[in-house]
């Protein structure tokens, strides 16, 4: 069962954020307390699914991506 509860830990956090939240893998990493691997394989299902997307903070000079939901993700996991 550690997988929903991983799952319903990361859906906190972006919920937690506000709908213009964006966050670091790292960030989003410690708040989950999941490892990177989980994490990785979190956001992928997330981002194949619609509900995050993911840009390229160009301010940071190794161009490091942020995550954000998006309205479909939003809906789907206040549902849940």
């Amino acid at each position: 069962m550690r997988s929903a509860r991983d799952k319903s830990r990361l859906a906190d956090v972006f919920l937690a954020g506000g709908a213009e939240a964006r966050f670091y893998a790292q960030d989003l990493r410690r708040a989950a307390a999941v490892s990177h691997r989980r994490l990785a394989e979190m956001l992928a299902e997330m981002r194949n699914l619609g509900w995050v997307a993911h840009e390229f903070d160009k301010s940071t000079p190794d161009w490091r991506p942020y995550y954000m939901l998006t309205d479909a993700g939003r809906r789907e996991l206040t549902r849940s």
